[in-house]
């Protein structure tokens, strides 16, 4: 056997050989479903403020996104405690910037930022992907 034949025999070898090994740890490794976990049947209702003397309110309906299950039971066990923490980012909010596309995009990044530093301080969970408004209203 010539050794330029010995080179591409061994170069085949080691070819299928790593394809196989990354094959099996593939398989091995569990596929997470990403989910979405609402935070509520109901939407939640606050009061925006206001420079007049008027009532607005703030319709809003949140879910968020997770990727894998220790997540989804880590948010799952502190709906309350996200709840209250998007209340309170959502009652600081001025009505004129709740009623612009962009700013309400800015709010659901920074909701996303805190509460997912929230579920990382009280569970070390790091999975939780973003938060998503499904309703948004404002009167």
């Amino acid at each position: 056997m010539s050794f330029k034949s010995y080179s591409v025999f061994l170069s085949l070898f080691l070819f299928c050989f790593n394809t196989a090994v990354f094959a099996a740890d593939e398989e091995e490794a569990p596929k997470e479903k990403p989910s979405y976990i609402s935070l509520g049947k109901k939407p939640m209702i606050l009061n925006l403020s206001t420079n007049a003397n008027r009532h607005v309110f703030l319709q809003i309906k949140a879910d968020v996104l997770v990727k894998s299950e220790a997540a989804k039971e880590a948010i799952e066990a502190h709906i309350p405690a996200i709840r209250h923490k998007l209340i309170l980012l959502l009652s600081e909010q001025n009505v004129v910037d709740m009623k612009t596309p962009a700013k309400r995009e800015e709010i659901r990044k920074l909701a996303t930022v805190e509460i997912r530093d929230m579920i990382e301080q009280m569970t070390n969970n790091t999975d939780i992907e973003e938060i998503l408004f499904s309703n948004f209203l404002v009167q």
